[in-house]
C-alpha cells in the first residue's frame, strides 16, 4: 500500500546517496540509507538504497541493481527518484533501465541538472559552468571517465522504445507534451525550470521513476511537501548582494521592487507594495522584498535622491527612510501572511525589521554558512519566527537562495 510521505531513492554511491536523501529530512521526514534492499522494512520510514555501482561495468551494474531492485515493493513508495551524479559520471543510462525494468513506471523523466552548482542542460547537452561535461575534467576521471553528454543519446542507448526531449523551450511556454511517450529526457538551467517539469509531469496522473540530481527530489519535495515560502528583505546596496538577488530570482524566487522614489512622492502606498508580496507568498514563491536600489543600485539612487529633493526631504534622510519603509512593508506582509521565515541582509536593515516587529531580541540557532547565522525572534506578535540575518557584502552568488532553503526546513 502506498505511503504518503514515504520516498525510495536509488543511489550508485554513498555521497550521492546522502545529498538526496537529505532532501526529504529536511522535509521533516525520517530516512535511512542502507546498502541492500534487505535493510528495506514495512515502515513510515523513507529509504535510500546505495548500490555501490557506479565504478563497475555496464553489465556488472545492470545485474546488480535487478538483483538489488527484485524484491522491493515499489507500490508501497509515494515517488521513487533514481539519483544519477550531477557530471553524468558511472552507468546511469544502465541504471535507469534496470531501474524501470523493476519497477515498470508509466513515465520515465530523466533531468539531470543541479543549477545551483552551475551543471545546466540545454539542447539536450549537460554543461558544468557552460562547458560541456565531456569537455571538462569529467572526462578525464581515472574510475568514470564521462563519454557521452548528450542526455538524450544516453538514455536511447540504454531503451528500444523512443525517447522524447523536453527542450528549454517548451518548457518555459509551460505546455510540456508529455502524450505519447514513456522515456523521456529534459533541459533545465535553473530550479525554475525544473519546478515547472514536475508540476507538469505531475499533472499527468502518471506513475513516474524521476531520474535526475539531488535537484529533482528537492523541487519535487518541494512542491508536495506544502511547506510556507520564505520572504527575504533586502535593502542592502552592496554588489555582492545585489548578485545574490539576481541568482536567487533566476532559481525562481520572485522579485518585488520597492520604489523609494514613488513611495517619497506617494505616488504607491506600502500596502500596495505589500500586497504584491502577499499574492507571491499565498501562490507558493518565495519572495524578494527588494528596494529599487538594491536591484540597480545607480538607477534606484538617482531616482530616490531626486524625489526627496522634490519633496525637500534631506538627502542624508533617505536611507533612514528607506529602512523604515521596509520594515513597515515587511509587516504589512507578515500580518496577511507568515512565511516560514525572513532573510534580511544589511544591518539597517535588520535593525528597521526587528522594531517593525516589535521584537525585543533573538536567540541564535546556527550559523547556516560562514558568518550568515540563523536565529528565531524573541518577544512581540511574530515571537519564534525564523530569520536569518547578513552582512550586505557576505556569502556566495547562491548565499540568499541557500538561505530560503534552510528557512523551509522542518526542524
Amino acid at each position: 500500500m502506498k505511503h504518503p510521505s514515504r520516498y525510495l531513492v536509488i543511489a550508485d554511491d554513498f555521497t550521492g546517496a546522502n545529498d538526496t536523501g537529505v532532501q526529504i529530512c529536511r522535509r521533516g521526514l525520517p530516512v535511512s540509507v542502507v546498502f541492500s534492499s534487505d535493510g528495506v522494512k514495512e515502515d513510515d520510514c523513507s529509504y535510500v538504497i546505495d548500490t555501490e555501482s557506479r565504478a563497475l561495468s555496464k553489465t556488472e551494474a545492470q545485474e546488480k541493481l535487478a538483483r538489488q531492485l527484485a524484491s522491493v515493493d515499489f507500490f508501497s513508495f509515494h515517488h521513487v527518484i533514481k539519483k544519477v551524479d550531477s557530471t553524468l559520471r558511472g552507468n546511469i543510462g544502465v541504471e535507469i533501465a534496470a531501474t524501470q525494468a523493476a519497477m515498470n513506471a508509466d513515465l520515465v523523466l530523466f533531468a539531470p541538472a543541479l543549477p545551483a552548482l552551475g551543471r545546466t542542460t540545454e539542447n539536450a547537452v549537460h554543461m558544468l559552468n557552460h562547458v560541456p561535461i565531456t569537455q571538462t575534467e569529467m572526462a578525464r576521471d581515472p574510475k568514470t571517465p564521462v563519454r557521452q553528454d548528450n542526455i538524450q543519446i544516453i538514455l536511447q542507448e540504454a531503451f528500444s522504445q523512443p525517447v522524447k526531449h523536453i527542450g528549454l523551450q517548451e518548457i518555459e511556454s509551460g505546455n510540456i507534451d508529455f502524450s505519447g511517450a514513456t522515456i523521456c529526457s529534459a533541459d533545465a538551467t535553473s530550479n525554475r525550470h525544473l519546478e515547472i517539469l514536475v508540476q507538469a509531469a505531475l499533472q499527468t496522473g502518471r506513475r513516474i521513476l524521476w531520474c535526475g540530481t539531488a535537484a529533482i527530489a528537492d523541487v519535487l519535495l518541494g512542491l508536495e511537501r506544502n511547506i510556507s515560502p520564505a520572504l527575504a528583505v533586502i535593502a542592502s546596496l552592496s554588489e555582492v548582494t545585489n548578485q545574490q538577488l539576481l541568482w536567487a530570482q533566476k532559481q525562481g524566487a520572485a522579485l518585488v521592487r520597492v520604489p523609494i522614489d514613488q513611495l517619497i512622492l506617494e505616488q504607491v502606498t506600502p500596502r500596495e507594495i505589500a500586497a504584491q508580496a502577499v499574492d507571491f507568498l499565498k501562490a507558493g514563491k518565495d519572495v524578494l522584498l527588494a528596494s529599487a536600489s538594491s536591484v540597480d543600485r545607480k538607477t534606484g539612487l538617482a531616482n530616490a535622491d531626486r524625489a526627496a529633493s522634490e519633496k525637500g526631504m534631506a538627502l542624508e534622510q533617505v536611507s533612514f527612510y528607506t529602512q523604515d519603509r521596509m520594515g513597515q512593508i515587511a509587516r504589512l506582509v507578515l500580518e496577511q501572511f507568515r512565511p516560514s521565515g525572513v532573510f534580511l541582509t544589511g544591518g539597517d536593515t535588520a535593525i528597521s525589521f526587528m522594531r517593525a516587529l516589535e521584537a525585543s531580541g533573538s536567540m541564535i540557532q546556527t550559523e547556516i554558512l560562514v558568518g550568515i547565522p540563523m536565529m528565531r525572534l524573541r518577544g512581540g506578535p511574530w515571537d519564534g519566527l525564523k530569520i536569518i540575518t547578513k552582512a550586505g557584502a557576505f556569502g556566495r552568488e547562491d548565499a540568499i537562495d541557500f538561505a530560503l532553503r534552510k528557512l523551509k526546513e522542518v526542524d
